[in-house]
């Protein structure tokens, strides 16, 4: 049987609920949705998101520090207001965040890495689905990430092989991924800035 908000909240860490409550209210941003939290096994029917035009986050009740250090990302995504490519809307709501958890005492080696590794999968999905070309991204950012440019360009040319396996395929996977506003067109262009990349290398 699906718990009550109530009931869900009665199980959160109470000193890390307050804090999430008091940014929460210092933001002037509302709880849309409080979710269930189960570790790292959250089903993927539960999406934790910030909607940032109507000051709203959906969030994870916060029971450990990886719960509240998700909570701190999607209110960084509503007080930071970052609207350009999406890896750097990641970056900025990872580092409102994990300063949250440093000040806090809530930062942990495995979260550190866990957004480095997200802002990275963002670099790559901007790469092959907005065909961002590889050296217009943050230097700054990729640095940050621990990778590196060619790291990205293999990273992206893989990540464009596994989508498109050959043109048979272009179809059913351009209606699948529609809502990505991935072309057939962009899929190529990237190809050939990649191959014609790693070739050079």
């Amino acid at each position: 049987m699906r718990k009550t908000t109530k009931e869900r909240l009665v199980k959160a860490d109470q000193k890390m609920l307050k804090i999430v409550r008091d940014h929460l209210d210092y933001h002037l941003i509302r709880v849309r949705k409080w979710l269930p939290y189960n570790g790292r096994r959250t089903s993927r029917d539960v999406v934790y998101e910030a909607f940032i035009d109507h000051g709203q986050v959906s969030i994870p009740v916060p029971t450990d520090r990886y719960s509240f250090y998700v909570c701190m990302h999607e209110v960084g995504h509503i007080v930071k207001g970052e609207r350009n490519y999406a890896y750097m809307q990641e970056y900025v709501a990872e580092q409102y965040a994990l300063a949250k958890c440093i000040k806090y005492g809530y930062l942990t080696k495995e979260i550190e890495e866990s957004a480095k590794r997200y802002v990275y999968e963002h670099m790559v999905q901007d790469c092959v689905i907005r065909v961002l070309p590889i050296d217009s991204f943050s230097k700054a950012v990729l640095k940050w990430t621990g990778r590196t440019e060619e790291q990205l360009r293999r990273r992206a040319l893989q990540l464009a092989k596994v989508l498109y396996k050959d043109s048979d395929e272009v179809p059913t996977a351009l209606t699948s991924l529609a809502a990505k506003k991935l072309s057939l067109s962009a899929y190529k262009a990237l190809l050939e800035i990649t191959i014609k990349q790693l070739t050079i290398v």
